[in-house]
């Protein structure tokens, strides 16, 4: 009887002490957070720093009030600037280069918006918005301090389905930025598997709307994140941040 008891002891006190290791592996871990957009998109999110991201690109073919959003097709002006008609297009997935070794999905990049698109300031799901340049550049200066100075951009890029000629990234926090290419002003998709594009909030409404830029994000060739000018006619990808 005394043995029975004993073994029970040494039973529990082991089943405590598993336990406790297994806690002690993972002090940090926190349950996986998502956010779901109006179409019923599903996105993983990540916090960095004092800021938390969607680790995809947005998909969303409906604006948060339940206004569908026109796409684009063959012989629509995509840039028009006064029809001011809100429109997306899917990112061209097709492999000429042989990057990959699957088919991607449709949807593997995101969605491309157009310049009144994301001017609608209704893309983002509720509680969430489109960045800002500072906001890219807090991250910036996040990686900069955490490990990363000078390799900036590779933290952020895809460790896969570059360009040999863009190379691959290191996506050292998991945020997986993908070679979505941009649209150019005639409505084309240009250098995707070369260049990651997201836009910002940034535009100069100083200048006649013709002549008008917007501040985008690239992923490219280098080790450094790229903000650059653009003309409003062109088109990007979207990574939302939590307000």
């Amino acid at each position: 009887m005394k043995l029975l008891s004993r073994v029970n002891i040494i039973i529990l006190f082991t089943l405590i002490c598993f336990g406790c290791s297994e806690d002690d592996n993972n002090p940090n871990e926190e349950p996986i957070s998502t956010i779901t957009d109006v179409d019923g998109n599903i996105y993983n999110t990540i916090t960095i720093g004092n800021q938390t991201w969607m680790l995809e690109n947005l998909k969303t073919l409906t604006f948060n009030d339940g206004t569908p959003i026109t796409e684009h097709l063959n012989g629509m002006d995509w840039g028009d600037l006064t029809n001011q008609t809100p429109q997306y297009q899917w990112s061209d997935t097709a492999d000429l280069n042989n990057v990959v070794d699957e088919q991607l999905p449709f949807d593997f990049y995101g969605a491309m918006y157009n310049h009144w698109a994301i001017e609608s300031g209704k893309l983002a799901p509720e509680g969430w918005r489109i960045p800002s340049q500072v906001d890219f550049e807090e991250l910036e200066n996040y990686l900069s301090e955490n490990g990363f100075e000078n390799q900036e951009a590779s933290a952020l890029k895809s460790s896969t389905g570059w360009l040999p000629s863009s190379g691959n990234g290191i996506n050292a926090i998991g945020f997986n930025g993908l070679p979505n290419g941009y649209i150019n002003a005639l409505g084309g998709s240009t250098l995707g598997q070369g260049i990651c594009t997201w836009a910002t909030t940034n535009v100069n409404t100083d200048l006649p709307i013709g002549s008008r830029t917007r501040v985008l994000v690239q992923l490219f060739d280098t080790e450094d994140i790229f903000y650059g000018d653009n003309s409003i006619r062109i088109g990007s990808g979207i990574r939302c941040i939590k307000e």
